[in-house]
């Protein structure tokens, strides 16, 4: 292990940026501590806090990246079309709403990149760090609808060329909705075995949209001679929201699986896994405590949660030693550099990250094959014991 890249949140698009003293001071602070390879920040449209950030960063020879959310939020700023359900039904976004998507398509493509230009290009970043790479989960508000999209025409068009049989799906959405998602195994490395064919293919299929998308978002900056970092879910979620891990590694420069044990927040392992487990057919029963231990079962775990060793006993994280499995089989196979992920922000009620949470999983993580460490999601929101526990534990491995 040998990075580590810092992330701050700047504000959605149509917010107020954060003040660039603001950013200063922190980062001054955290640069005093910590070997810092590169800084990512976004996504508020701000460029006099981005240009006296590049200068800051320059003078200290550390890359700086630009973070852009690209099928999500990007709506805000520009007229793009909307997911579809297999009933045809357009899923609609409320006005400011995070965490809404687009279709990924090609259309939809070149409208996002008009963004960057017109926002962005403006300002010198040494590379773009790509977010939102996919479609909704399960714990999106639109739940199976979002998971099943998208069937807009150009979708249609596309699976009709592949030779998708549309109405397989259209079939399997007559029975429970527990039985169109029916799981029944898992392989390693988001691969999974259903019960239902035709959902094994359509999610084949949305992950090869995302990668035709990427591919050619992917070349625009490459034209432009940018680094290119993406965010992603942990392995094992990654398939239900079009990502085919191993594929868009081949794509970007280094990879950032969001390994969140501590967050009940969207990405976060808790949150997207009780969201997982409430909507498919894993092993279904009555209740929810059933269905996490049939879920342990097929993962070779103990306990889907799991009380901290070392933290406060009313703080509960993800099970440390399936989020380290997750990410060591992922390095093993990726393509291109991996940097895990890790809160180090502190946000009360969805992200109660303290300095023996940290101390655990960067112990775990630094064991796993990583390249780096992506202290995560906003160093404005990271306090200054879990900084300084950070650099304690980063100066033992000897970054």
């Amino acid at each position: 292990m040998t990075e580590v890249t810092i992330q701050i949140f700047s504000g959605n698009f149509l917010d107020k940026a954060v003040q660039y003293e603001a950013v200063e001071k922190r980062l001054i602070f955290l640069l005093s501590r910590i070997p810092v390879s590169k800084v990512i920040m976004g996504w508020a449209a701000d460029r006099e806090l981005y240009q006296k950030t590049a200068e800051f960063l320059a003078k200290r020879n550390i890359d700086f990246y630009l973070w852009f959310p690209v099928f999500s939020e990007t709506g805000a700023l520009e007229d793009l079309s909307p997911l579809v359900d297999i009933r045809e039904k357009r899923l609609e976004s409320r006005s400011n709403e995070e965490f809404s998507f687009c279709c990924p398509n090609q259309k939809n493509v070149k409208k996002i990149l008009s963004v960057f230009e017109r926002e962005f290009s403006s300002v010198y970043f040494d590379g773009i760090f790509l977010d939102r790479i996919r479609y909704p989960s399960f714990a999106n508000r639109y739940g199976h609808a979002g998971v099943l999209s998208c069937f807009c025409r150009e979708c249609r068009d596309f699976y009709k060329r592949k030779n998708f049989n549309i109405e397989n799906i259209k079939a399997a959405l007559s029975v429970p909705e527990s039985d169109i998602f029916a799981v029944t195994g898992y392989l390693g490395n988001g691969k999974y075995t259903y019960s239902n064919t035709a959902l094994q293919v359509l999610l084949r299929l949305k992950a090869e949209i995302i990668h035709k998308s990427m591919e050619q978002i992917c070349s625009f900056f490459r034209e432009r001679n940018y680094g290119i970092g993406f965010d992603v879910f942990a392995p094992y979620l990654a398939p239900f929201t079009g990502q085919d891990l191993l594929s868009l590694s081949g794509l970007c420069d280094f990879i950032k699986p969001m390994m969140y044990r501590a967050t009940n927040a969207p990405a976060g392992l808790p949150f997207e896994t009780d969201a997982l487990l409430r909507q498919t057919g894993i092993m279904a029963s009555p209740s929810m405590m059933e269905q996490k231990q049939n879920f342990n079962k097929m993962m070779h775990i103990n306990q889907i949660e799991t009380k901290s060793e070392t933290s406060k006993p009313e703080k509960n994280s993800f099970n440390l030693s399936f989020a380290a499995r997750e990410l060591k089989c992922f390095c093993a196979v990726s393509a291109c550099p991996v940097y895990a992920g890790i809160e180090i922000n502190r946000v009360k009620k969805f992200a109660e990250t303290d300095p023996a949470y940290i101390e655990e999983t960067i112990n775990a993580y630094a064991k796993t094959g990583i390249r780096g460490l992506a202290l995560s999601w906003n160093l404005l929101e990271m306090p200054k014991d879990n900084i300084e526990k950070t650099a304690e534990m980063i100066a033992n491995l000897n970054l």
